[in-house]
């Protein structure tokens, strides 16, 4: 970029916010500074005249370059205040939406979002669960063992996280996570909201109240999935950071599937996924030889009921290897089985955090007022 118009946006990246009237959500908030975390709602905008350069030894250190522009946000956040649901669904018309908000906040002209380079990218599916089925999926969760990224794992009653070099994957129940970052944001935004749509009407509070209440209730039956697709990933994919308009949103989907495959060990996701213990026995009878089939289901139910650990320690090397990838070719699952998790009102035996599963999230939320507002409402913006 010309360092005039670096020098220019510098001297406007100072903390600048606004609000949707529309539906109160905050739109915008930009400063120059690290985004906290993927719940930020913020527009993190950076002039940079350094960049990362590896040396012949493989050193990374920053060295000086032309001058550029370095922006992050989450544009589901940025479009609504929150990412409870909805959001944006084509990555090029997203990327497009984001820097045309900040030519505008800038009061600057931008380059086209098109040629923008792209350094990370966070691809999120979301599932509609009842609260105990997602308090269910997570203590399943703490039962596996996952070696490749096991060292640097976080695993809480509501979230388990992978980091990696060339991505992060991410499970979290929605609501514990909307209720610490978001709902208090949200209703100090909502008072000024409706104290400019209705003045000092003693009602006011009654309507904050509902509007976070309802977003609250959506939050606490939603579990989000997300993959973040680092620099590192890109790079090997492309050959460099490829452009906005080179990143299609076939490639980011397939690589958040693969991802969550991967980590979850699910098998083939053509293949109906079975977990519960006569599934499982007519399943592995009806590929393998009798032999093979009951070693296969010997080795299941320790998996089932003792973790991935323990049935390690049980068997040779060799043989837990090859009996876990026979296990995961006939589409068989031992996360979730019917044979450690106690009955409840809502079993989720057959759940897969997959776009193949019934209870994924892809059509709009549902046209209520708590969700929604009118689109004379929508137009309006600070």
């Amino acid at each position: 970029m010309d360092d005039s118009l670096v020098r220019r946006i510098e001297q406007q990246c100072i903390l600048r916010s606004g609000m949707h009237l529309g539906t109160g959500e905050v739109l915008y908030e930009l400063h120059a500074g690290e985004l906290l975390g993927s719940w930020d709602s913020r527009i993190s905008i950076k002039p940079m005249r350094e960049e990362h350069v590896a040396d012949k030894m493989g050193r990374v250190q920053m060295h000086p370059c032309e001058p550029y522009l370095l922006v992050e946000a989450s544009v589901h956040k940025v479009q609504l205040g929150h990412n409870v649901y909805g959001g944006p669904t084509v990555f090029l018309q997203a990327a497009r939406d984001l820097v045309a908000l900040v030519e505008m906040l800038l009061q600057t002209d931008l380059p086209a979002a098109d040629h923008w380079t792209v350094h990370r990218v966070d691809v999120a599916n979301v599932f509609d669960l009842t609260k105990p089925s997602i308090k269910q999926f997570f203590e399943s969760m703490q039962l596996l063992s996952f070696p490749r990224r096991g060292k640097k794992a976080m695993k809480t009653a509501n979230s388990v996280y992978f980091p990696g070099k060339t991505t992060t994957v991410k499970f979290y129940h929605k609501g514990p996570e909307f209720q610490v970052h978001d709902a208090g944001r949200l209703k100090r935004f909502f008072r000024i909201l409706f104290s400019h749509l209705y003045g000092t009407d003693t009602q006011n509070h009654e309507r904050v109240e509902r509007k976070v209440r309802a977003l609250q209730r959506l939050a606490d039956r939603r579990l989000r999935v997300e993959v973040e697709i680092h620099a590192d990933k890109l790079q090997y994919d492309f050959g460099r950071c490829p452009t906005a308009a080179e990143l299609t949103d076939e490639y980011l989907q397939r690589i958040h599937d693969s991802e969550i495959e991967r980590v979850l060990r699910e098998g083939k996701q053509g293949m109906e996924t079975v977990r519960t213990e006569e599934a499982v026995w007519q399943r592995l009878q009806s590929l393998y030889e009798p032999k093979r089939a009951h070693f296969l289901h010997a080795c299941w139910q320790v998996m089932a009921t003792r973790g991935d650990e323990k049935a390690r320690e049980r068997y040779s090397k060799t043989a837990f290897y090859r009996s876990r990838k026979l296990l995961e070719e006939a589409g068989v699952s031992w996360r979730g089985s019917d044979v450690f998790i106690v009955a409840n009102d809502s079993p989720i035996h057959d759940f897969t955090p997959m776009r193949v599963d019934r209870r994924f999230c892809y059509l709009p939320a549902r046209n209520r007022p708590e969700y929604q507002v009118s689109r004379d409402l929508m137009r309006l913006a600070a």
